[in-house]
């Protein structure tokens, strides 16, 4: 097969509606062609999709490391890989891959740990490599989805999601990661279904309980996502590490609901956990000013802006509390802002 292009990293979907990058690659003699595609099927999913094929018939077929290669260098970059290294794995690899440029375990495993580094273009290059020598597998697959959502090609992600379970249907995070792909995407029913089907395979995972209470919230079943919530605050009850997270969707929808005290009570927890979350300081903002509470409306506020400056709804909310705390000056400035970061006289979301 011919030299297949270096991956071009992804600039944001919005950004680059009308990037259409062009391709061009060669198959063992067959005339070469050239290939447009739109942003959400980019070269390395082409090229994945067509070594599937290729090598379809001989899966079991791998590039054995011969007996004076020794494995050491692997060994020390799976130990690098397992206390999160991530670096010293990256370095202890591609010194191995120097002397041994056909080991496809070495090759695959290049490809996650610049997947850990988040370097996802470096990624996807590296499993198509992988690619031409063996079969990937469904992990490996669900790897290459989770590359296109750091690269914000959720179209991409969810169609290799889509892959990896139809190769391992029984992979409770292969299915929340479907979920999370979907949700994402607006399709709330498929996420309902992949959430409930991680859970009958990991009843006891708390992030797909909470993201299927996120979900149920999308499709407006707002007394199931309570439900969904408060089932997961439950099943970390006694965790020495619990997520804040199903404590701020509880406690959004509860100030929703204006059940402001039980609703206080979880966002003072969640930032004990989590003290520079600025959603959590949001809600808390949020909170306050629907108590009468300016002071404390205005401290949270600001925090969530120092640790968040170029979310316009942050500065819209604290703008709204200085104009009822009186101070119309630094209103002003707040809502400026706002208009400055949206680019438009429309209110924030």
């Amino acid at each position: 097969m011919g030299v297949v292009p270096s991956y071009k990293l992804a600039r944001k979907r919005e950004q680059v509606e009308a990037d259409f990058p062009v391709r061009e690659f060669a198959d063992n003699g067959v005339e070469q062609r050239r290939i447009v595609r739109p942003l959400s099927q980019l070269c390395v999913a082409a090229v994945i999709c067509v070594l599937l094929a290729m090598l379809g018939n001989r899966a079991g077929a791998q590039t054995a490391t011969s007996n004076d290669e020794s494995p050491g260098d692997l060994a020390r970059a799976r130990a690098f890989l397992q206390q999160g290294q991530y670096a010293e794995a990256d370095k202890e690899l591609r010194a191995y891959l120097a002397g041994h440029p056909t080991d496809v375990d070495g090759q695959y495993l290049l490809a996650f740990v610049l997947f850990r580094e988040n370097k996802p273009a470096d990624s996807l290059n590296a499993y198509t490599e992988a690619a031409r020598h063996r079969r990937p597998s469904a992990a490996d697959l669900k790897t290459v989805a989770l590359d296109y959502v750091l690269l914000n090609d959720y179209a991409d992600a969810e169609h290799w999601i889509h892959y990896t379970l139809s190769m391992d249907a029984d992979d409770p995070e292969a299915w929340y990661e479907a979920g999370r792909i979907e949700y994402t995407l607006n399709h709330f029913r498929p996420a309902l279904e992949s959430f409930q089907r991680s859970l009958q395979l990991n009843p006891a995972s708390v992030k797909a309980e909470n993201n299927l209470g996120l979900t149920l919230e999308g499709l407006n079943r707002v007394d199931e996502a309570v439900a969904a919530y408060r089932k997961a605050l439950a099943m970390q009850a006694t965790s020495p590490h619990p997520s804040e997270q199903p404590m701020l969707n509880l406690a959004t929808v509860l100030i929703d609901r204006n059940q402001l005290d039980e609703a206080q009570s979880l966002l003072q927890q969640a930032t004990q956990i989590a003290p520079n979350d600025w959603k959590i300081l949001a809600q808390l903002g949020r909170l306050y000013t629907e108590k009468g509470e300016l002071d404390a409306a205005r401290n949270a506020l600001e925090r969530a802006v120092a640790i968040e400056p170029e979310k316009a709804s942050l500065h819209f909310q604290l703008g709204q509390v200085y104009k009822k705390d009186g101070e119309t000056e630094k209103a002003q400035a707040e809502f400026a802002t706002t208009q400055k970061l949206l680019g438009t006289n429309s209110s924030p979301k």
